[in-house]
């Protein structure tokens, strides 16, 4: 399955979805090991990399409290076939078995993907039993995504 192209994911920005009047721009920002620039409200971060900083390369989505139904319309725009009330036989039924599945809570799962075929994605959602996706993020940062092939060769060693 294919989303978004890259360069198309790299032009999006918060600003395009939100205005809300706890927009604001970050930089320096800590996010997977990595230094970055970009926008966020609340948990929602559009971010780019330092080292990059027109390129928007993650993007996290929090469903908890969705203003506007804004993290539907971003995954619109991404074309990814996510659903807010989505459980984990919907995600395996999309993406197949997850490369990472995290408990740590008794309610509530993480999934981990690569997804994509021409354009490769990490993808990570945490759904509640009851209430489906609270958080998604997705990006296309190769050592992101470099570590976590790298976990999958040695869990199948």
């Amino acid at each position: 399955m294919d989303i978004i192209a890259y360069q198309d994911f790299h032009n999006i920005r918060l600003s395009d979805f939100y205005a809300g009047p706890d927009y604001r721009e970050v930089e320096n920002y800590d996010f997977m090991g990595e230094q970055w620039v970009g926008e966020l409200s609340g948990f929602n971060t559009f971010l780019r990399l330092i080292t990059e900083p027109e390129d928007t390369r993650a993007i996290s989505l929090d469903f908890t409290k969705d203003d506007n139904n804004m993290a539907g319309k971003v995954l619109e725009a991404l074309h990814l076939p996510i659903k807010s009330a989505c459980s984990e036989s919907d995600l395996i039924e999309l993406f197949g078995e997850p490369q990472k599945k995290l408990r740590l809570a008794k309610d509530t799962v993480t999934m981990d993907y690569i997804i994509g075929e021409r354009f490769t994605y990490y993808l990570s959602c945490t759904l509640h039993h009851a209430n489906g996706l609270m958080y998604l993020d997705i990006m296309n940062e190769e050592k992101v995504i470099k570590k976590l092939k790298g976990k999958e060769k040695k869990k199948k060693e």
